[in-house]
């Protein structure tokens, strides 16, 4: 990709995440997306994994550690138990996004994201 060009980003890039381009960028995932990967976070339920906003925020700081530390300090997390929310730069939130769609495509990479993560406290 030519410097000091984006990416096209659209609604159904990072699917089930959304990618939020106004004033304030944000990639997010809603509490109606949960349900489908809750069977893998419900292996994990006797360590207090429940598959809520709090429990996808640890999984993309993990990614986060693991894939781009030298992004980490680009990113701002605003996640409840209903909503994972993650501010940042258009171009990082970009990255961020390709790398949790796969996350959250392949119960796998899941799963050993989850050995990695740290429990929400």
């Amino acid at each position: 990709m030519p410097q000091g060009k984006t990416e096209s980003v659209d609604d159904t890039t990072f699917a089930p995440f959304i990618f939020i381009d106004s004033n304030c960028k944000e990639l997010v995932l809603f509490d109606s997306n949960f349900e489908e990967k809750i069977h893998i976070f419900k292996e994990r339920a006797e360590e207090g994994w429940t598959g809520n906003g709090r429990d996808w925020n640890s999984v993309a700081q993990a990614v986060i550690a693991e894939q781009f530390p030298q992004l980490a300090n680009e990113f701002t997390f605003d996640s409840d138990a209903s909503l994972l929310s993650i501010s940042g730069r258009k171009t990082s939130l970009t990255v961020l996004g390709h790398a949790l769609k796969i996350v959250f495509d392949d119960d796998h990479i899941l799963r050993d994201i989850l050995f990695r993560a740290k429990l929400p406290a």
